[in-house]
């Protein structure tokens, strides 16, 4: 059993949910949607991406709601065609920080590959240190695109938290998990590795994730509830990416269609109904931050 899950209180048997929106703080439609997303519907918790043009406003947002379960999602990589964004630390392509264009990286292999590991625990720490500075309180921290999951990155993640006191995301992986996602075959028997010395700790660790994949807008409500219908037992962490439809966000992101999905499922009571009868227990970063000061 997972043994957070025994300390909190919950049998072998459980099903805990983590309900999560990545990618807050990214563009306007991204932060907007904050004053909706928490209560009528499942979403528990919220991170929020530092180097984005919209972060200043979630962070405002988040240090007048002290409470909301919203951490701080580590950006190192800058993914979208046209709609860029860059590193708060002094960056180069010297460092793998920066693209040709002054740009953080659009790939995680990309980070991996070339970011000076130095250069990215500067670059994690100024972000959290920013959220810090306009006012967050952040629950937790986690990952854009699994960049703290690299070699030589996934100990600087785990520092920072241990040295600020907040719980990271860590989810448990097979080999042929991290196979799917690009990992080679080093950073993969590194991660494992080190994921089982984690799990020993008695750190925060997720028994499996889950999401809404974002290339398939038609997955509505109803394929929502097979998804929680369809969980096991243990600590689950389930990723989505909600925003508001708007012409910022259509000429942003070409899976525009399944992000407004998103929030219309994961907001929708209805589906909070389906959750609670089903017998899923729904918790957020904090529940797991009031367990580990026990």
């Amino acid at each position: 059993m997972n043994p957070l899950l025994q300390r909190m209180g919950y049998s072998a048997s459980d099903r805990v949910v983590i309900v999560h929106a990545d990618d807050v703080g990214m563009c306007h439609a991204s932060t907007a949607l904050l004053n909706g997303l928490f209560g009528a519907g499942v979403v528990t918790s919220a991170s929020v991406m530092m180097p984005c043009a919209w972060a200043q406003t979630a962070a405002a947002w988040c240090a007048a709601h002290p409470a909301a379960d919203v951490g701080v999602h580590f950006t190192l990589t800058s993914e979208w065609q046209r709609y860029r964004w860059r590193a708060l630390t002094a960056a180069s392509t010297h460092n793998g920080l920066a693209d040709a264009e002054g740009f953080l990286p659009r790939s995680s292999a990309e980070i991996f590959d070339l970011a000076q590991r130095d250069a990215v625990a500067a670059e994690i720490d100024a972000q959290y240190a920013l959220a810090l500075a306009w006012g967050m309180q952040p629950s937790h921290c986690d990952s854009h695109m699994g960049t703290m999951f690299g070699a030589g990155i996934f100990e600087s993640y785990m520092t920072l938290g241990q040295r600020y006191q907040v719980p990271v995301f860590v989810p448990r992986q097979s080999d042929a998990d991290l196979a799917r996602r690009g990992f080679d075959a080093e950073t993969r028997a590194f991660q494992l590795a080190t994921l089982q010395q984690i799990e020993a700790s008695g750190q925060p660790f997720f028994d499996q994730m889950r999401w809404l994949e974002l290339g398939d807008a038609s997955a509505g409500l109803a394929a929502t509830k097979q998804l929680f219908h369809e969980l096991p037992s243990g600590l689950t962490y389930f990723i989505h990416h909600p925003s508001l439809d708007t012409p910022e966000l259509r000429g942003i992101a070409p899976d525009w269609q399944a992000r407004v999905r998103d929030l219309t499922v994961m907001t929708d009571p209805e589906l909070r109904a389906f959750v609670e009868a089903a017998g899923i227990h729904l918790i957020g970063w904090r529940d797991i931050q009031r367990a580990l000061t026990k």
